[in-house]
């Protein structure tokens, strides 16, 4: 199947060279796929022309170094078995704390982004360096279309300092869980290089489709969030249609008011592709193209989210 085309607007922010730094976090994953032939790698560049090293952790385990310049990018290759440190698959890894996840330092600023695939499916993160990190964020996994057996919504949170406090409220009490329970809040405590990852599937209920967008994540110290759909459907022309749809996710202080997308390939009523928007503050009015009317009907509150369609 075709990589799907989808505007992945929400709480990406437009800071101007966000993404080169000498710090980049990667929070782990659960991959509800279902599908074979795993690849996993980092990517770095940098326009520094003296060559210089970056060294890659796991749960503060050095697990390899990469030296990089200018015209000469480096590739870190995350083969089995070191996999599950940035992709798991197993349930015994969620809704606990656990020692995953990637961290690089560099002795200079450098670019980073995790590309990753399964048989049919593929995705790239991008890591936003320090603006990455911060200690308040919205929820942002894409609304679900369809009750499949391997669509879900998740959310990782990774620290970045001992005793980190973090607390998510704010999503539909009804939610399940893939654990089975439902939950009125989380409330966790995680050290550095620690991560917890939340999920739920689209099968266990139509609250799950659009329940956990939209949460309010807060800690005491910074965090890194990864979120998204391992796989996600979002659209509804073809319910058998699936892909990966992850980002990380960028602190509401980093956050703008304006945004510019470019179109697709794909069919504009297809609803292959939109902008799908989650306000950060209540009375949210979002308008497009230089338009004076608001494309939403009623104001948005603080984690509610609209779709802008297509045709727009």
């Amino acid at each position: 199947m075709k990589k799907l085309l989808f505007l992945f607007v929400a709480l990406i922010s437009s800071f101007s060279f966000a993404q080169l730094d000498r710090e980049h976090w990667f929070a782990p994953m659960i991959d509800r796929s279902g599908q074979s032939a795993p690849y996993q790698s980092i990517y770095m560049s940098t326009g520094e022309t003296t060559p210089f090293t970056v060294d890659i952790f796991s749960n503060k385990v050095k697990i390899g170094s990469v030296t990089i310049s200018k015209n000469n990018p480096g590739k870190f290759r995350i083969l089995a078995p070191d996999r599950n440190k940035i992709i798991t698959t197993s349930v015994i890894d969620l809704f606990k704390p656990i020692g995953k996840g990637i961290y690089l330092k560099g002795a200079k600023p450098f670019f980073a982004n995790l590309r990753f695939s399964v048989n049919q499916h593929a995705e790239i993160v991008t890591s936003k360096g320090r603006a990455g990190v911060g200690k308040d964020f919205y929820t942002s996994p894409a609304p679900i279309r369809a009750s499949l057996n391997n669509v879900m919504f998740m959310t990782s949170i990774m620290a970045t300092k001992d005793n980190t406090l973090v607390t998510i409220t704010g999503f539909k009490p009804n939610v399940i869980f893939s654990d089975g329970v439902q939950r009125p809040s989380f409330s966790f405590t995680l050290n550095e290089g620690q991560s917890y990852i939340i999920d739920g599937r689209a099968q266990d209920s139509s609250i799950n489709w659009d329940g956990f967008i939209g949460a309010k994540i807060s800690a005491t110290e910074d965090i890194t969030v990864t979120n998204g759909n391992f796989n996600g459907q979002y659209t509804p022309t073809s319910a058998s249609s699936t892909d990966i749809l992850m980002d990380q996710s960028v602190p509401v202080e980093m956050l703008g008011k304006e945004f510019s997308m470019v179109k697709g390939n794909g069919d504009r009523f297809s609803g292959m592709e939109g902008a799908y928007i989650i306000a950060s503050a209540n009375d949210t009015n979002i308008y497009v193209n230089n338009e004076t009317t608001p494309v939403n009907p009623t104001p948005l509150n603080a984690g509610q989210y609209f779709v802008i369609p297509g045709s727009k």
